[in-house]
């Protein structure tokens, strides 16, 4: 508010007031100072032209301008992110993160090994296997076939006594 000339200029009215009712000039009509001096100087600044709008504009065009700066600085980050993922990307290319070398020595063992001689004979073992895990079934069977029938079991029952009593 100091910064105000119209402020200032009241206080400095004010001051000469002050000074002229202390000399005793103010008062009668015969001794009236003279204030045209001071109304001049008055309407030549109320007259002065303000720069109230020009600050409003100012103040706006900053308001603009952060915005603006704000958005700015958000693209950045973004391109920022960008380049950052770019370098990564290079480095991923460029720098194997595998390494091959036990890899290829477990590869080059197994080959060594020599499974195919391997799995050569297991075949021509599993093949009599094959023969007898088919004729099981079937004997089975048969077997089974051959238990139901009574007169099997009964003439069974009479050959082992025979058996039994001709070693006595």
């Amino acid at each position: 508010m100091e910064n105000n000339p119209l402020y200032r200029l009241y206080l400095q009215l004010k001051d000469r007031v002050d000074v002229l009712s202390s000399q005793g000039n103010v008062g009668g009509s015969g001794n009236s100072p003279d204030v045209s001096e001071l109304i001049v100087r008055l309407r030549t600044l109320e007259n002065r032209p303000t720069n109230d709008s020009i600050v409003n504009d100012l103040v706006s065009s900053v308001e603009v301008l952060k915005r603006e700066n704000e958005q700015l600085k958000l693209k950045l980050e973004a391109v920022n992110k960008f380049e950052n993922i770019e370098n990564r990307l290079y480095n991923l290319e460029t720098e194997p993160k595998v390494q091959l070398e036990p890899l290829t020595q477990r590869l080059t063992q197994i080959e060594n090994t020599d499974y195919n001689e391997r799995i050569t004979a297991l075949e021509s073992r599993l093949f009599p296997v094959e023969q007898y895990s088919n004729q099981i079934p079937d004997l089975t069977y048969r077997v089974n076939d051959m238990e139901k029938r009574p007169d099997l079991t009964e003439r069974l029952n009479a050959l082992e006594s025979t058996v039994a009593s001709l070693k006595m």
